[in-house]
């Protein structure tokens, strides 16, 4: 096993996890050149100094460092010679302080990142939405080191027993925490929009509004939290047993005892409590509080009373989508989420089938108070 890890840049989150397989940490400075896969208003405060000092630390446990340079959009700077050039003075800045290499989504960057150094690590973030084997092998010839695979693609068992035939040629990482929706429509602009708000000039925005979208999507039915493509920690053994044995642990934007409950948890492949504890789960953390912030509607304060028993799931639950095809059928055909939730979910002392939810809309009205001081 071989853990790669989001960092908050508190050097004590090294310490306490030196004594799992954790091989990389992942991370960046809060806005950047590009900008990168989380919104700035979400992550530590980073200066050179401060980021110089945790890689050096993360060096001296023998864990390597890699920069998420994970932007959806370079807004065109390719096209001008100023940011090119600026680009590539700082991938070096970046290389001369020791980054072992780059997460990037942006086949330019590869490109640009390899041209410059051919040795240097470069993975495929999941902000590029690799989807088929094809995508995979087109990034592979450009340059990419590793492939991580969007947390869509983690029941996907007929695409995944298809990249075992190029686990030759690159490595693949599979994501095991992130709680995005399944068949989620806000996820590209969610992309844009933590890209925009993490890249020097970009959005002046304090909240990502296509969580809202999100969240109103779980609280109206909260089977979702079981179609999300998480990966339990029981169920490593299933991906490792088709080869795979890099797995991503997100929360970069988390405090550290967080993350390291979630770096114990894989590393044991156990997990007694709720599954949200160690799932990234911005719907019922984040969207409550900022109701709350913004004098709006209460209806979301449910998300912070659910709970998934990670004990009760049912042996051998990851069989059904090794057999049905969840890319060509659709949910209301198909039953076996909402009956995997029936026997893990409950809410407050609420069994989830007892549950009489009133579904909401999204309030649309709120979105503009996200941008600025609010």
């Amino acid at each position: 096993m071989r853990l790669v890890v989001g960092t908050n840049f508190d050097d004590e989150l090294i310490d306490k996890i030196k004594e799992y397989p954790v091989t990389h940490v992942f991370g960046s400075h809060t806005k950047t050149l590009t900008g990168h896969g989380r919104a700035s208003f979400v992550l530590p405060n980073v200066d050179d100094e401060r980021f110089k000092v945790h890689l050096d630390a993360a060096h001296a446990r023998k864990i390597k460092f890699l920069y998420t340079m994970n932007t959806a959009t370079l807004n065109g700077g390719e096209y001008s010679e100023k940011f090119v050039k600026r680009l590539s003075e700082e991938v070096e800045k970046l290389v001369d302080q020791g980054v072992d290499g780059f997460i990037v989504a942006l086949p330019y960057l590869v490109k640009l990142i390899k041209a410059q150094h051919p040795d240097l690590e470069v993975s495929i973030s999941s902000y590029a939405r690799v989807y088929n084997i094809r995508e995979v092998e087109n990034f592979v010839d450009l340059g990419a080191d590793t492939i991580i695979l969007h947390e869509d693609d983690n029941r996907n068992f007929r695409l995944l027993r298809s990249l075992q035939k190029l686990m030759r040629r690159a490595d693949f990482e599979l994501i095991t925490n992130n709680s995005c929706l399944w068949g989620c429509v806000y996820r590209r602009t969610h992309d844009i929009v933590s890209s925009q708000s993490s890249v020097e000039g970009g959005i002046n925005a304090w909240f990502e509004y296509p969580i809202l979208f999100c969240a109103t999507d779980v609280r109206n039915d909260l089977s979702n939290i079981i179609r999300m493509r998480w990966i339990r920690p029981e169920d490593l053994p299933v991906y490792e047993g088709l080869g795979f044995d890099r797995f991503k642990i997100a929360g970069r934007n988390k405090r550290t005892e967080w993350i390291v409950r979630a770096v114990k948890a894989y590393s044991e492949r156990r997990y007694e409590g709720n599954l949200l504890d160690i799932v990234s789960y911005p719907q019922g953390r984040a969207v409550p509080k900022v109701m709350e912030k913004v004098n709006g509607p209460r209806d979301y304060e449910i998300l912070r009373e659910v709970y998934v028993d990670n004990t009760k799931f049912p042996p051998n639950w990851l069989n059904f989508f090794k057999y049905n095809d969840c890319e060509g059928r659709s949910c209301s055909e198909c039953a076996y989420c909402p009956a995997v939730a029936r026997e893990v979910i409950r809410v407050g002392n609420k069994e989830f089938a007892s549950l009489e939810l009133k579904k909401i809309q999204v309030p649309f009205d709120l979105i503009t108070r996200f941008g600025g001081n609010g």
